[in-house]
């Protein structure tokens, strides 16, 4: 009997906690709900493992909740299958890889909006779910973010998320916050007042995400009764998102990023999840170092892009460059072209080149018009304003963490500072999947530009001399690993840049059990391949790259070109499409009932 009332009284402070934060308004459709009308509502249902913690729960009125429900539970058939393949995963699990793993993992796919996980998702989120540190090398727009929010839901208490500009701290909120998920971030733009509030929600357990930058660690650049505050929290993970700031920025513009390890610390070593785009096998490990976790997990997926086609073209005059560039942009197929320049002087040579050849292309950079004007021209670029602009001169410093699926032509005007840079930014095209261009123009001379650029950074860094000269040694080495690749033409350059990544060797055989919870779980991802791979491999020189470029263009017109539908057609199609369901329905049904046979 006292163990049902202190129960009681446990509940009643949790929902209390969770009406106030939500100021007894309803999380769906926004009504104040009166005395009596208010439910409190598991995220992650109960019967699915779902925990009883501010963190868990949302304000919901009546209406709203009752219709909540079936949405998260999914169908009776599927929860039956997950709930049944679960049972047979784990009976055949000898390796314990799946002893933290149960129908909750459906629940939060379910609340997330996802029905199927991409490559590698599972692994890492399985991995953190066993609570193993790990770094997630991915490219943008490939889900890096629900391999952490996943962990972070089945996990009691919150997770700190560490992200290095505002801008994507605030949008990931507003994301969760769509999905009516508690998650806030504390930054130097929010009151004194406001860091408060989000500072006793965090004391009451009722977040479960917070977004922050490193800078929040540190008592020389926050109030030490911050510090204070925020280290008092034990979060079940530390997320470092962008993780390649740690290499390429922790040791001059952020040295906070540096300083993760002792920030880890102060919060009671959570597991750390680190994801970035771009990190080479050598970075990784600098990047685990710095964290304290150096045998770490490493998982490297989505460097080999087969529908991007690469070239490298060299001996090309700056005036032939900008006629070649025009000739791509008339023959590239409808969709967006990226335009990459290493420095603004160039950016706006090339923009009169081009504006003497009869096209205006706006050029982005840092230093262009107003925070407003840029951010008019990145909507604009993005579709979201009008009027659109497909073509667009850029430096590195254009939308980092942009993610568009129709880039269909990427330009380097030089290679970039480092192999890394160069697969985020070409890999920029194609995200949705159907052949791309990446075109680099080099030259022996360019990484003379780079290596005086890099110097001149180090030498503006507030660092002692030995720490710069480590710095500039690093950067130098980082051009020429670039350079090397730039300007080896015996070499597959595909291959030479999945190599430098270690992909390959990132991957491990997976055992039957998680064989079943990937097929419970996980969609095949297959994309389209150019026909083509890359200037050494198709034999690419200046006369033939508009007749090789059109040609991978032209293969995805062949994939996705098709006649157009007659009523009989139409039929056939409709009456295979049918069959082709009800028979893999039906052999899925025959392998689960021969594994529940065994």
């Amino acid at each position: 009997m006292q163990l049902v009332d202190v129960n009681a009284a446990h509940w009643r402070s949790v929902r209390a906690i969770v009406l106030d934060r939500d100021a007894r308004r309803c999380q769906e459709c926004g009504e104040l709900c009166k005395k009596g009308e208010a439910d409190v509502h598991h995220l992650v249902p109960r019967a699915a493992g779902g925990l009883d913690e501010p963190a868990n729960l949302i304000t919901l009125c009546d209406g709203c909740h009752a219709a909540r429900h079936p949405n998260l539970q999914g169908t009776l058939a599927r929860r039956m299958i997950e709930r049944w393949g679960l049972r047979l995963a784990k009976l055949l699990d000898r390796e314990g890889e799946l002893a933290s793993v149960d129908e909750s993992l459906a629940a939060a796919l379910r609340l997330l909006g996802v029905s199927r996980l991409r490559d590698a998702q599972l692994e890492v989120i399985l991995a953190a779910l066993r609570g193993e540190s790990l770094l997630l090398v991915s490219a943008t727009g490939s889900g890096k973010s629900l391999c952490f929010q996943v962990p972070i839901l089945l996990t009691p208490g919150c997770g700190f998320v560490i992200s290095p500009l505002k801008v994507l701290m605030s949008q990931q909120v507003v994301d969760l916050q769509r999905k009516k998920i508690p998650g806030t971030f504390i930054n130097g733009d929010l009151g004194p007042t406001e860091k408060q509030i989000r500072y006793a929600l965090l004391r009451d357990r009722a977040i479960k995400f917070l977004f922050c930058t490193p800078e929040r660690f540190d008592s020389g650049m926050v109030r030490e009764a911050e510090v204070e505050e925020i280290t008092r929290a034990r979060p079940n993970y530390l997320v470092v998102d962008e993780a390649h700031c740690i290499d390429r920025w922790g040791s001059d513009f952020r040295p906070n990023y540096g300083r993760l390890r002792a920030a880890r610390s102060a919060l009671g070593d959570p597991p750390v999840l680190a994801f970035t785009a771009t990190a080479g096998v050598e970075s990784q490990q600098r990047i685990l170092r710095s964290l304290g976790i150096p045998d770490a997990r490493v998982v490297v997926t989505g460097v080999n892009r087969p529908n991007i086609a690469l070239a490298r073209v060299d001996g090309v005059k700056d005036e032939m460059r900008h006629a070649l560039i025009l000739k791509l942009l008339t023959c590239m197929p409808a969709g967006r072209a990226m335009l990459f320049v290493p420095t603004v002087k160039i950016g706006a040579q090339l923009q009169v080149g081009l504006r003497s050849l009869g096209v205006e292309v706006p050029f982005f950079h840092s230093k262009c018009g107003t925070a407003n004007e840029r951010e008019t021209l990145l909507g604009r670029f993005t579709g979201r304003l009008e009027p659109a602009v497909n073509t667009v001169i850029c430096t590195n410093a254009f939308g980092m963490g942009l993610d568009l699926p129709n880039v269909r032509l990427v330009v380097h005007w030089q290679h970039p500072a480092s192999v890394e840079d160069y697969l985020q930014e070409f890999g920029r095209a194609g995200r949705d999947g159907a052949p791309a261009v990446a075109v680099l123009f080099t030259d022996e001379k360019d990484a003379r530009l780079l290596e005086y650029m890099a110097d001149l950074t180090v030498e503006n860094a507030d660092l002692d001399a030995a720490a710069k000269s480590i710095a500039r040694r690093a950067k130098r080495d980082s051009i020429q690993q670039m350079k090397l690749r730039a300007n080896a033409r015996d070499v597959c350059f595909r291959s030479s840049i999945v190599r430098y990544f270690g992909e390959d060797e990132t991957r491990r055989r997976q055992s039957l059990s998680l064989r079943i919870v990937d097929w419970l779980f996980s969609r095949s991802s297959q994309l389209a391949r150019a026909s083509g791979c890359c200037d050494r491999c198709d034999g690419v020189r200046v006369g033939n790259l508009l007749d090789w470029a059109a040609k991978m263009w032209g293969s995805a017109g062949a994939e996705v070109r098709r006649p157009l539908p007659t009523p009989q057609t139409r039929q056939t199609e409709r009456h295979w499409k049918t069959g082709h369901r009800v028979g893999a329905r039906r052999r899925r049904w025959a392998r689960l009932r021969e594994y529940l046979a065994r």
